[in-house]
C-alpha cells in the first residue's frame, strides 16, 4: 500500500478484516500514521442518507460536471458512502445535528440533492478520522512504515510484483516483494500552500513507466486563499452569506453568475477573481458582513492548524468573522489521476489505485467529496484484493539482481554537484502559476509555457542530491515536472471550456468534440494522448443541461 491517507487505510483495513492471516504493509513518505492530507482537513463528509436516491446524486454530478461523469463509477461509490459514514460514527467521529436530532446536511453548489455533513469538531475532524482509522489498523495488525518513499514499481511477466524505495532520513534502501501494489498516494501538485506542500507526483512518474493510463490532467485545483493566512471552510461559509467583493466593494460574482453569485465552486470564483484583477479591480476581499451571525460559533475553528491561524490573525488585530480580508487565487494541485475500473484495477496487472490519485471529477470540487469517495473506494479495493489474491493473481517471485537496475538508477542521483531540487521547483512554479497558464488559458500562453518547460529539461536531468532528504525532494520535483508537462499539454489539447478548465480562445463547451476524457499513456518515454468518449449509449442518464450555462465570462461581461 503506497500512501497512508484515507484510501490506503481503508483499503488495508478492509482487506485485513476479511483476511486476518494476510500480510499488508502501508508505506508513506510522511511520518508514520500521519494520515496524509486527511489529517489536515476539516473532516466534513458527503453521505446519502436513508430514503434518498443514489440516482438523484448521480444526476446532480452529471449536471455539475458538464457531462464528464463516469456514471457507473459514481453509482458504485455513492451507494456505499452512507455505510462508511456510519462506520466513522461507530469508530468515534461526530457530526452536527439539527434540533430534531437529524444530521445537518449542507446543500452543495446549488445542486438539488448533494449534501455535505459538517464535523462537530471544526479544525479537528480530519485528525479524528486519522486516529480512528490508525487505531483500527493497529487492532487488525496492518504493518506500517513512515518516511519511506517508493520510487519504482517492479514488473515481471507484465505484472507488478514489487517496489523499490528508500528511507528519506536514514537512507536505507527497500526492495519490497508484493503479490499486489496499491497506489493510494493522493493528488499531484506543485508544493503550494494550504496543506498542499506534500502532493507532488512521484507516483505518476512511476505509474506511467509501468504502463498505467492516466486522465484529467487539464483540470487543476485553483483555490481562493487568504493573502496572509490559510483558511478552510468556504463550502460552509458561502452558503451562509459570505461573499467576495472587488476593490470597489462590488459583489462581482453577481455579474458573472446572477443565478449562483458567490455560492458556487472555487474554480468559477477564482476565474472571476482573475478577470477582475486583469480589469484593474483588484484586490479581492472576502466579505463576511452578511454572514448568518447565529452560525458563527458552529463554524469557528476550535482545534488544529486553523485555530492557530485564527489566533494569529487576532493578534494582528484582524477578526475573521468581522473584517474584510484580502484573498487571492492560487493553483494548488491537479485533478489528474489514474484510470481504474469499478473494482479499482488499473490497466496493469498487479497494480491497483484508490483515493484521490484516481481521477473522478473535471476540476470542480464539492466539500467532503475526497474524504467520502476515498473511504468507499478503499473499501471496494480491499474487497477486490480479497478476490484477486485468492483467484486471479499468480504469485511471481523476483531476485535482488532483477531489482538492481532500479537501485542503481536511484543511487546515481546521490551526488553533491548539480542543480538543486529547490531551484528547479521554483522555475517550474514560475511557469505554471501565472493566471494565463493556470486559470485564463489560451493557445498562445500555453504554448509559451510548454516551450519554457521543455527548455528546463536539461536542468531537471542534472539535479543531484547530497543526502536522503534531498533525494526525496529531487524525486518529488521530477514528478512535479511530469505533472506540469501533462497539465500544460492536456490544457492545449482540450480546445473548449468545461468544469475547471477555461480556455479564453474557446470560451464554451463543445460536446460534439469534447464530451470525452483526454487520456495519456507513456510509450518509449513519450507521452501519447487519445480521447475516450463518455459512453452515453450505455449510461442511464443523458446530458440534458450544463452547470457551465449558469456563468457568463464573455469579454463583454468583464467590462
Amino acid at each position: 500500500m503506497v500512501g497512508g491517507g484515507p484510501g490506503g487505510l481503508w483499503t488495508a483495513n478492509q482487506y485485513k478484516s476479511r483476511n486476518p492471516e494476510g500480510d499488508v504493509l502501508i508505506v508513506d513518505k510522511g511520518p508514520k500514521d500521519w494520515g496524509g492530507l486527511m489529517s489536515l482537513s476539516g473532516g466534513d463528509f458527503d453521505a446519502i442518507m436513508p430514503g434518498e436516491k443514489v440516482d438523484d446524486w448521480v444526476k446532480d454530478l452529471v449536471y455539475y460536471w458538464d457531462g464528464l461523469c463516469g456514471q457507473e463509477m459514481m453509482e458504485s461509490l455513492i451507494s456505499g458512502i452512507y455505510d462508511r459514514f456510519q462506520d466513522y460514527l461507530d469508530m468515534g467521529c461526530e457530526y452536527l445535528k439539527d434540533d430534531d436530532g437529524n444530521y445537518k446536511g449542507v446543500p452543495q453548489r446549488h445542486l438539488d440533492h448533494y449534501k455535505l455533513y459538517v464535523t462537530k469538531e471544526k479544525g479537528y475532524g480530519g485528525e479524528r478520522m486519522t486516529n480512528v482509522l490508525v487505531k483500527r489498523a493497529q487492532e487488525l495488525g496492518v504493518r506500517r512504515r513512515g518516511r519511506v518513499l517508493i520510487t519504482d514499481l517492479i514488473k515481471k511477466e507484465d505484472q507488478v510484483v514489487g517496489a523499490v524505495g528508500f528511507h528519506s532520513v536514514e537512507g536505507i534502501l527497500y526492495v519490497i516483494h508484493a503479490r499486489a501494489v496499491v497506489l493510494a498516494c493522493g493528488m499531484t501538485g506543485w508544493k503550494s500552500s494550504y496543506m498542499k506542500n506534500t502532493t507532488t507526483g512521484e507516483w505518476l512518474d512511476m505509474a506511467l513507466r509501468a504502463g498505467a493510463n492516466v486522465t484529467n490532467f487539464e483540470f487543476g485545483r485553483v483555490w481562493n486563499t487568504p493573502k496572509e493566512f490559510s483558511w478552510e471552510g468556504q463550502t460552509t461559509l458561502l452558503p451562509l452569506g459570505a461573499k467576495y467583493v472587488n476593490r470597489d466593494g462590488e459583489n462581482f460574482m453577481e455579474r458573472y453568475s446572477p443565478v449562483f453569485g458567490n455560492n458556487t465552486d472555487p474554480h468559477y470564483l477564482t476565474l472571476g477573481m482573475a478577470l477582475e484583477a486583469r480589469a484593474g479591480r483588484a484586490p479581492i476581499y472576502f466579505d463576511v458582513s452578511e454572514l448568518d451571525r447565529s452560525k458563527i460559533d458552529v463554524i469557528k475553528p476550535k482545534h488544529g492548524w486553523q485555530v492557530l491561524n485564527y489566533h494569529k490573525m487576532q493578534d494582528l488585530g484582524v477578526e475573521f468573522f468581522e473584517d474584510k480580508i484580502e484573498w487571492n487565487p492560487q493553483l494548488m494541485c491537479c485533478f489528474g489521476g489514474m484510470e481504474v475500473d469499478l473494482q479499482h484495477h488499473t490497466s496493469v496487472p498487479g497494480l491497483y489505485a484508490t483515493g484521490t490519485c484516481t481521477s473522478l471529477d473535471p476540476g470542480v470540487y464539492i466539500g467532503g467529496f475526497g474524504l467520502s469517495t476515498s473511504a468507499q473506494g478503499g473499501y471496494i479495493t480491499g474487497n477486490t484484493l480479497t478476490v484477486d489474491l485468492k483467484e486471479n493473481l499468480p504469485k511471481i517471485e523476483f531476485s535482488l539482481e532483477e531489482a538492481r537496475p532500479y537501485i542503481e538508477a536511484l543511487t546515481a542521483k546521490t551526488e553533491k554537484n548539480g542543480s538543486t531540487p529547490k531551484t528547479v521547483l521554483r522555475k517550474i512554479q514560475e511557469i505554471v502559476f501565472p493566471y494565463e497558464v493556470s486559470i485564463v488559458k489560451s493557445e498562445e500562453s500555453l504554448k509559451a509555457a510548454q516551450e519554457k518547460l521543455e527548455a528546463l529539461r536539461n536542468e531537471l536531468d542534472e539535479m543531484k542530491a547530497a543526502d536522503p532528504h534531498e533525494l526525496l525532494k529531487l524525486i518529488e520535483v521530477r514528478g512535479i515536472y511530469k505533472v506540469t508537462e501533462l497539465h500544460i499539454r492536456a490544457s492545449r489539447e482540450r480546445t473548449e471550456s468545461r468544469g475547471g478548465h477555461f480556455r479564453e480562445d474557446y470560451p464554451t463547451y463543445n460536446d460534439e468534440e469534447w464530451l470525452a476524457w483526454l487520456m495519456f499513456r507513456e510509450e518509449d518515454g513519450k507521452l501519447i494522448s487519445y480521447k475516450k468518449p463518455v459512453p452515453l449509449e450505455k449510461y442511464r442518464f443523458p446530458v440534458e443541461k450544463h452547470y457551465f450555462d449558469n456563468f457568463d465570462f464573455s469579454p463583454e461581461n468583464r467590462k
